[in-house]
């Protein structure tokens, strides 16, 4: 084989490796964003603050669409936590169906259907839909926003 058809053949194998590892790298950050929102699901289940805190950002801000008021008040995610390690018994289990997964550069947005199972409880509370938005630093993905909507019926099981 000459060095010219080495080269070729190097240059082509560095090409085709090129093209595929862009979807790997995407599939990788997909299921990261992935991982994150449920690690801040499994510090919920288990009243694990420093968990959550993982997470996200401490500007991290939640809201709640839904109800007679339409859009609830903005909440910070200190209060939020401080609302999850201090409540008696079993932490609350919030489990999300289908997640779908945007991501363009550092920022990726979850959206996927949710049910929420108060601690110590067997039948769903509420259900609907979670929107989590994050950003991607040096420290990885990390939650920014959360916003979901709330309701309890037509609830449909995970």
């Amino acid at each position: 084989m000459s060095i010219s058809s080495v080269s070729r053949l190097l240059l082509g194998a560095a090409v085709v490796g090129l093209v595929l590892a862009a979807p790997a790298g995407a599939q990788s950050d997909e299921q990261a964003v992935i991982a994150v929102v449920n690690k801040f699901f499994d510090g919920m289940r288990g009243k694990d603050t420093a968990m959550i805190r993982s997470t996200v950002v401490p500007s991290t801000v939640l809201v709640s669409v839904g109800g007679e008021k339409g859009l609830g008040d903005p909440s910070p995610i200190s209060a939020f936590i401080e609302r999850v390690g201090s409540r008696p018994g079993p932490g609350g289990d919030e489990r999300i169906k289908d997640p779908v997964v945007h991501i363009d550069d550092g920022f990726a947005t979850l959206w996927a259907y949710f049910t929420y199972t108060r601690g110590g409880q067997t039948t769903i509370d509420h259900c609907g839909v979670d929107l989590f938005l994050l950003r991607k630093s040096a420290d990885g993905w990390k939650v920014f926003y959360v916003a979901d909507t709330h309701r309890t019926v037509g609830c449909k099981p995970i």
